[in-house]
């Protein structure tokens, strides 16, 4: 009877929530400023998509794979497919240069390839044509060894401008939710909770929020404070997941939910190392 009622009032919680939902980028094919082959813009823009899709905070319309439509401007292009923004890449710059050097006393060569170019990246929102960000990547790499080559050497400096990207997509489209119910603690902090977010939501395991209280102000109005920080351990259905509290700032949360304090959700930004791939050779 208990866990029935447990999940009558989780379910109740849930389906009262405010539930973030995926935006949409239509992705514009990049062109370049200068002369490039075909083969490195599509390399370099495959790798923005990429790490876009990864943090699954946005649906993507890939120009390059929908139905062509008429010779309209780009923005009419991403409003015939409801996309709220647009992007759009242009190469201003670019150097590839290969310092090799062979040994003909061996018949062998060391391979030695460097990369640099210049990315730049604009989001334009769709409703008004303004232009929220726009960036330029000024990106270096290198690749050396046996299996070295030109590619490598791109895809090692493309791994900033992959970073850069996924920080900028996560702080821009922020996801909200809110705790709904404990699964786990000890006399003095929270160990696990339930969160008003699941796979219908843009959100991964792994992912981490900060939790927040509204602060009263002098004035009546209020301000988000921070109290402590969860990470999503396991999505267990369409609209709840499990979160690890972590250890700072458990014991006020705990304190927040036994007081009836709503505790809110806001995405935090990917750290440094998360997903890292590494350099290429």
């Amino acid at each position: 009877m208990k866990t029935r009622c447990f999940l009558l009032g989780l379910l109740l919680c849930i389906t009262s929530g405010i539930h973030a939902q995926k935006q949409t980028i239509y992705v514009d094919n990049f062109y370049s400023e200068i002369n490039v082959i075909a083969a490195t813009v599509t390399q370099i823009r495959s790798a923005v998509i990429d790490e876009i899709g990864n943090t699954n905070r946005v649906r993507l319309v890939d120009a390059l794979t929908v139905a062509p439509a008429e010779e309209v401007a780009p923005i009419e292009k991403a409003l015939q497919y409801r996309a709220q923004y647009l992007l759009q890449g242009t190469i201003l710059h670019r150097e590839a240069t290969d310092d090799g050097i062979s040994s003909p006393r061996f018949h062998s060569r060391e391979n030695s390839y460097k990369e640099a170019f210049t990315l730049r990246l604009q989001l334009i929102r769709t409703s008004d044509g303004t232009t929220i960000f726009s960036r330029n990547y000024e990106e270096t790499g290198s690749s050396s060894g046996k299996d070295a080559s030109q590619y490598n050497a791109t895809e090692n400096a493309l791994l900033n401008t992959r970073y850069e990207v996924r920080t900028f997509i996560e702080q821009y489209f922020r996801v909200h939710g809110a705790i709904v119910n404990m699964a786990s603690h000890n006399a003095r902090k929270a160990k696990k909770v339930y969160i008003n977010l699941g796979y219908e939501d843009p959100i991964k395991e792994g992912q981490r929020f900060d939790v927040t209280i509204e602060k009263s102000l002098p004035d009546g109005g209020t301000v988000p404070e921070k109290i402590g920080e969860v990470r999503i351990s396991e999505i267990v259905g369409a609209r709840y997941s499990v979160c690890k509290v972590m250890s700072k700032g458990a014991d006020n949360i705990l304190e927040a939910w036994d007081k009836g304090i709503k505790l809110h959700l806001v995405s935090r930004e990917g750290r440094l190392f998360d997903d890292w791939r590494g350099p290429i050779q």
